[in-house]
């Protein structure tokens, strides 16, 4: 494991070999999300101290429609600043289906501060992962959108970032379904 409080490296572990799958760094009161899939490497998530969110693919906003004009602009939110988060601030979503993870995601090179072990995952499964600012006042998590958590981390003193994974397939375990 590589020990560094302000960076961590999430890998998988495959049938073919451990990938990885991003890492999160933290700088000062900043938080980067870096993807490390082969179909946009480029492409980073940034928490700002000052609260501003974005998405970015090189040095180049990623545009949405989702904003406050509804029209195509730059993908960006405001929240909570990362240093005033007393209790769980969601900063980043992504996940890759299980049959893929060896195709679109590189080999490790160096150490991992979290490894997933997806070898023993359904080909119709995805495994994801969220990641959060946390604060003194968060509760633990056992399952996110009804999915049990199966590995988590934390990293950082201040933000606190925690990194969970979990394996989507069919509906999850609170769905109406399995009531």
């Amino acid at each position: 494991m590589m020990g560094d409080r302000d960076r961590c490296v999430v890998a998988i572990r495959t049938p073919i070999g451990i990938v990885k799958a991003f890492d999160i760094c933290i700088r000062g009161e900043d938080v980067y999300t870096n993807y490390s899939d082969t179909i946009t490497p480029e492409a980073h998530a940034s928490y700002h101290k000052s609260g501003q969110y974005h998405f970015k693919k090189g040095k180049r906003y990623i545009e949405w429609d989702g904003g406050p004009t509804g029209e195509m602009e730059p993908m960006r939110v405001n929240k909570i600043p990362p240093g005033r988060v007393r209790g769980r601030i969601r900063f980043w979503t992504g996940g890759w289906e299980v049959p893929n993870l060896s195709s679109e995601l590189p080999p490790l090179d160096g150490d991992a501060d979290l490894i997933v072990d997806a070898t023993h995952l359904d080909a119709d499964s995805i495994l994801a992962f969220e990641a959060y600012v946390i604060g003194q006042e968060a509760t633990a998590l056992s399952n996110i959108v009804g999915y049990p958590i199966i590995a988590w981390h934390r990293f950082g003193t201040s933000p606190l970032v925690e990194i969970c994974s979990f394996v989507v397939r069919g509906e999850p375990d609170d769905s109406p379904a399995n009531l």
